[in-house]
């Protein structure tokens, strides 16, 4: 696709893309090696392999250089699987934080009871798995319920298919509300702190020194997660899944004017 020309000094696609990766990328990096240093004091806290933190800050300029290529790829279209993807990159650090680092890291590596280990592993991947699942049936319930709907969020022009910000404004205000920070989890973190503190201190001899801390932000990370997974499942739904199923079944490229 050709680059289209500025009309009334309008930022090009090229413009809004570039300044969305220069965001992101460098907020994603941030945020994942926060969470890598976050690791690299766990490995010393628990004497795991040098190798876990070193794989993991690979990831995470992985993910930096991935989210440039992206834009290569993509700078001179108004493409919203573009837009997407550098997204999608973006709630992957994100995730690598409070996720890897906060939680899975901790239940992985940590020196603690391996029935534990394997409930807290499994319980809290089927949470995220089922959260997903629900989001996703919210969106389809949305557009079943409100016809039409789809159709002005994806709405083509002819030659393409524009995404209309203002009618999937609809689709969020429409959805159900999902959010964690609203029930009782949170007070009951905030209460339970402390006494996970104390309990360290307890167990220390017995466990080891550092559970603590690494206890305390695996019980605070849930909710984050649970929230984490909804947009992210909404943002890979709406801008990479159905904009790729579309071009399949049309041929149309899905674009991003609305930026």
């Amino acid at each position: 696709m050709k680059k289209a020309a500025k009309q009334d000094n309008a930022p090009l696609a090229e413009d809004h893309l570039k300044e969305v990766v220069m965001t992101t990328s460098s907020r994603g990096l941030f945020l994942s090696l926060v969470g890598t240093f976050f690791v690299w004091a766990g490995v010393n806290a628990f004497n795991c392999p040098e190798v876990v933190w070193k794989a993991a800050l690979i990831i995470n300029l992985s993910c930096y250089a991935l989210t440039w290529i992206i834009y290569l790829k993509f700078r001179k279209t108004d493409h919203l699987i573009g837009k997407g993807l550098v997204v999608f990159l973006l709630f992957f650090n994100l995730f690598w934080l409070f996720g890897f680092a906060m939680f899975y890291f901790y239940f992985l590596f940590a020196p603690i009871n391996s029935l534990a280990r394997t409930i807290a592993l499994i319980s809290m991947t089927l949470v995220l798995i089922h959260r997903a699942i629900l989001v996703h049936r919210d969106i389809k319930s949305v557009l079943k319920a409100k016809q039409g709907l789809f159709d002005r969020i994806y709405y083509s022009n002819g030659e393409s298919i524009i995404f209309n910000a203002e009618a999937f404004g609809v689709l969020q205000e429409a959805r159900k509300d999902r959010n964690p920070f609203k029930s009782f989890y949170v007070y009951a973190a905030m209460f339970i702190t402390p006494f996970v503190l104390v309990l360290n201190r307890l167990l220390s001899p017995i466990m080891g020194d550092g559970h603590g801390v690494f206890a305390v932000t695996a019980f605070f990370s849930v909710p984050i997660l649970q929230w984490g997974v909804e947009i992210f499942a909404q943002t890979t739904l709406t801008t990479i899944y159905y904009p790729i199923k579309l071009q399949l079944q049309t041929g149309k490229p899905v674009l991003l004017k609305d930026w």
